[in-house]
């Protein structure tokens, strides 16, 4: 049994001495930094310069500079803004621009290795819940959603490189009728355009590595049925030919 660890260290943000002057969001359940930007009318670009954020990721209670006030700060402690109850913070109706992504040919049907790998990720899948979320991991110490893509289709056997959600959705095949062990990907999570990815399991739901660490997922709840884009296949599983 694959042990799980947990996270050694929680990353805090440094403000600088004229902090005390700026208005400071305190990070809920849900939030993103798209989501943040468009709540207090401020670009996201100006949330990671004014927080240093690189990685573009958050976690709850994290407090962030959301108003920036130039100048000399006043001898006052900053204002922290936090929603009156746990209802997450809704984003206006004007919805993120549609974005055109490549058409990729239709995937293929399973081959024998397709099929024989499916069935080492769905056997694997409920192994690996609860390991913890770790930016850029990929071994069981933990995962991001792309790191955890390719350490389950590695030990599954496929020869696969690492890389990012993007890139797995923009090099693999469309896929019309999903089968359990299929792609699924979403968009504009914690930044615009495909940004998150995890396993179908069938029955409508899939498993991922998200903020939580991997956990199994409805595709029907309002977070993921909103950010979903659709499913896909890698070209190593699938027949060369029909």
């Amino acid at each position: 049994m694959i042990k799980k660890v947990v996270l050694s260290g929680i990353l805090f943000l440094s403000f600088s001495a004229t902090a005390s002057a700026n208005t400071l969001y305190e990070v809920q359940k849900g939030d993103t930094l798209t989501k943040i930007a468009k709540t207090h009318k401020v670009s996201v670009n100006d949330l990671r310069a004014w927080n240093k954020i690189k990685l573009d990721s958050i976690y709850v209670k994290q407090k962030i500079i959301v108003k920036m006030t130039s100048g000399k700060a006043p001898a006052k402690p900053p204002v922290v803004v936090k929603p009156k109850t746990e209802t997450v913070v809704k984003v206006p109706e004007t919805k993120v621009e549609s974005i055109t992504y490549p058409l990729i040919d239709e995937a293929k049907p399973l081959s024998e290795k397709g099929r024989a790998a499916y069935e080492v990720l769905l056997g694997l899948g409920p192994i690996m819940e609860g390991i913890p979320y770790l930016y850029a991991g990929n071994t069981v110490e933990g995962f991001d959603c792309s790191g955890f893509i390719y350490y389950m289709h590695s030990q599954a056997g496929l020869d696969i490189v690492r890389k990012s959600s993007e890139s797995y959705f923009l090099e693999s095949a469309t896929v019309a009728n999903p089968v359990p062990g299929d792609l699924v990907f979403f968009e504009n999570t914690y930044k615009e355009g495909i940004s998150h990815m995890g396993i179908y399991l069938g029955d409508n739901e899939f498993i991922h590595a998200g903020t939580k660490g991997v956990e199994k997922a409805k595709l029907d709840s309002v977070y993921w049925k909103e950010h979903f884009v659709g499913f896909k296949r890698f070209h190593s599983v699938s027949l060369l030919e029909l």
